[in-house]
């Protein structure tokens, strides 16, 4: 759960060059986050997460480009047949869509950071 927040910002913090959290309501187990985290190649992943404990957890994680071209979106909408269902992750400009084991912010951060190209100076 992205209350973890601060903790992964530290941890990632060799690829993150800002944060914004455009909105975090939290009340009691419940919580709504809309962020967004620039990394140091100038891609940018947007986030959303839902929680409600018991009932739902919706989440989608939307990875591009400088160009703002999509590279990897992550998502749980009942919305495609695959393996992990209803996990997936659409890639190729949206055109192809692949079971995802990817669930967590921590766990899509963790696919980043092996992927963040450093600028050149």
């Amino acid at each position: 759960m992205s209350l973890e927040l601060p903790k992964l910002i530290e941890h990632f913090s060799e690829i993150i060059l800002s944060v914004k959290v455009s909105k975090f309501e939290h009340f009691g187990n419940s919580l709504r986050l809309r962020a967004s985290i620039t990394f140091i190649d100038k891609s940018t992943l947007y986030i959303r997460e839902t929680v409600i404990p018991g009932k739902i957890r919706k989440y989608a994680y939307h990875w591009q480009n400088k160009e703002s071209n999509l590279l990897i979106r992550w998502d749980n909408a009942p919305d495609w047949d695959v393996k992990t269902f209803p996990h997936h992750k659409h890639m190729d400009q949206e055109k192809t869509v692949y079971a995802s084991y990817e669930r967590t912010l921590d766990q899509v951060l963790s696919v980043i950071s092996k992927n963040v190209m450093p600028i050149c100076a």
